[in-house]
C-alpha cells in the first residue's frame, strides 16, 4: 500500500485503526515541522542548559497530542492543529525550565563551593584559583543583567554601571561584601538586611 496516496485525514483514520505503517507516514511528513518549531524554541531557550534533542523530544510529544485529539468536525486543518500542539507543548517546557526554582540544569546555576572566593596567590593552585574567581562573577552578574534583572537594570544597578562590562569588573575586583557595591544603596541594604534574620 503506498501511503502518499493518501491525505491526513484519511491516514489520521488508519493511524486510529491501528494502523503503525499510517502512523510512520506522517511522523515523516511532519518531522520537518517538529524540527523547525523546536529549533525555534531552541535557539531562544538554549541558555537554560538542556540540548536540541530535548527540544525536538518535546515537539515529538506535541505531535503525538495533535495526532490523538485531533478532531476533523471543528473545521481547523490537521496541519494547523498539529502546529499548535507543538508550540504548546514547547511553550509549556519552556516555561518549566525557566522557573528559577526548578531550573537547576541551567548555565548560570553556582553552588556553595563557587561562592567562596579563592587565594589567587597559593603556589599550587594560584592560577586555577584566579580563574575560578572570575567565572564567578561573570557568571551570576550575567545571569542577573540577561535575566532576572532585564528590565530594571537602572532601579537595581549603580547609575555609572550601565554596561555588563562594568558591572562584572567591579564585582571581579572587590571581595565579600564589597562586591556588592554594583547595586544601588537601597537594594544592598535589603540584602544584607534579609540575611541577617
Amino acid at each position: 500500500m503506498n501511503y502518499k496516496n493518501y491525505n491526513d485525514y484519511e491516514l489520521i483514520s488508519m493511524v486510529r485503526e491501528n494502523d503503525e505503517f499510517s502512523y510512520y507516514s506522517l511522523f515523516e511528513k511532519y518531522k520537518p515541522i517538529v524540527k523547525n518549531i523546536s529549533k525555534e524554541f531552541y535557539d531562544r531557550y538554549s541558555d537554560y542548559g538542556y540540548d536540541y534533542d530535548d527540544f525536538i523530544q518535546e515537539g515529538y510529544v506535541g505531535f503525538q497530542n495533535a495526532l490523538n485529539k485531533y478532531d476533523s468536525s471543528k473545521g481547523a486543518l490537521f496541519y494547523t492543529f498539529v502546529e499548535l500542539c507543538i508550540r504548546r507543548r514547547l511553550l509549556s517546557f519552556t516555561k518549566n525550565i525557566t522557573l528559577p526554582k526548578r531550573n537547576i540544569s541551567n548555565k548560570y546555576f553556582v553552588s556553595l563551593d563557587d561562592l567562596t572566593m579563592r587565594d589567587e596567590n597559593s603556589v599550587a593552585d594560584g592560577k586555577e584559583n584566579k580563574l575560578k574567581n572570575r567565572r564567578f562573577p561573570e557568571k551570576v552578574i550575567k545571569y542577573l543583567w540577561d535575566d532576572a534583572f532585564k528590565f530594571y537594570r537602572d532601579e537595581i544597578f549603580k547609575e555609572e554601571l550601565n554596561s555588563l562590562e562594568k558591572v562584572i569588573s567591579v564585582f571581579a575586583t572587590k571581595t565579600k561584601d564589597d562586591r556588592f557595591d554594583i547595586f544601588k544603596d537601597n537594594i544592598k541594604s535589603a540584602i544584607f538586611d534579609e540575611n541577617k534574620k
